[in-house]
This record gives structure tokens, C-alpha cells and sequence, in this order.
């Protein structure tokens, strides 16, 4: 009777310490499984940009708003600067990667566009409309959607309320 009695006690502190493990677990922070690569080639990830403001960018050269805010993007893109901030851009419609690099070009854009294929892999949606554009902040908490033309102090300021 003894060993019997014993054979549920392990057993039971067993199933205890799986139901356990299991728990702390999922109280662990989620792993970042996003993927998207740039016009340049590089793989990336959300995390790699940890430390620092991204502000993540949604546009189409049909979209004129998209375009007229190339150039606060290009002043707003300062990885190195103060506050420190990355522009990425994805574009709305799904582009080869001649039809990106030639938009880049005509229209000057001073910061990275994501690939379209492969397809992105990324923890938020796009966007019903555009302009639009994300704020991720340097600890990795997403902000957003934010819809319409922003201006270069109107980001700045979202920024510094974020903070």
C-alpha cells in the first residue's frame, strides 16, 4: 500500500512541476518572430532596432500625401541622433524590387524600404488607409496606427508624450 501511495505522490508532484513550467513559461516575454528583408538585402527583425524610436511607414506612389512626406521622413530618419530614430518603409501595394529601388530614387528617399517578397512577417496590420505609420518605441511597445499627413514636429511631439 505504501508503494502505491508513493507512485501518486510523484506522480502528482510531477504533473505539479509540468503545470508549473508551464505557466512561468507564458509569463516570459514573447519571442519576436517577425522577418522582413530591405531593399539592400539585409534580413531584419523588430528587435534589432530595440534601444532606439522606429517609425514604421506605409505608402504607395499613387498616394500623394505618401509622397509629399518624404522629405520630413528623410529630415525625421536619424538612427545615430536625438532621440535616435529609424525610418522603415513598406509599401502598400506589393512592388518588385526594381519598381522599390526606382521609387527610391525619383523620389529621394533617404531611408529603407522593406522588400515585398518574401512577404514581410510583422506583428501589426496594415493599414485601411494612407498615409499611415507606426511608433515603436526603443523598449519595443508598437503605437498606432497614425493616420494622415504628419509633419515633422507632429512626430517629434508624439515622441516626447511617449516617453
Amino acid at each position: 500500500m505504501k508503494i502505491s501511495m508513493y507512485k501518486y505522490r510523484t506522480f502528482g508532484a510531477s504533473c505539479l512541476i509540468l503545470l508549473s513550467s508551464f505557466f512561468l513559461g507564458s509569463c516570459q516575454q514573447a519571442q519576436d518572430d517577425s522577418a522582413f528583408w530591405l531593399l539592400n538585402g539585409e534580413k531584419r527583425q523588430l528587435q534589432d532596432y530595440d534601444g532606439g524610436w522606429l517609425l514604421i511607414n506605409f505608402w504607395a506612389e499613387w498616394c500623394r500625401p505618401c509622397l509629399e512626406e518624404v522629405p520630413d521622413l528623410n529630415r525625421l530618419h536619424q538612427p545615430s541622433g536625438k532621440p535616435g530614430l529609424t525610418v522603415v518603409a513598406f509599401s502598400y501595394e506589393q512592388e518588385t524590387s526594381e519598381k522599390l529601388r526606382s521609387a527610391q530614387q525619383r523620389y529621394q528617399m533617404e531611408y529603407p524600404l522593406v522588400l515585398s517578397d518574401p512577404i514581410p512577417r510583422v506583428p501589426f496590420a496594415m493599414p485601411n488607409k494612407l498615409p499611415a505609420f507606426y511608433l515603436r518605441h526603443p523598449n519595443g511597445e508598437l503605437f498606432g496606427p497614425y493616420f494622415g499627413k504628419k509633419a515633422l514636429l507632429q512626430v517629434k511631439d508624439e515622441i516626447k508624450r511617449l516617453e
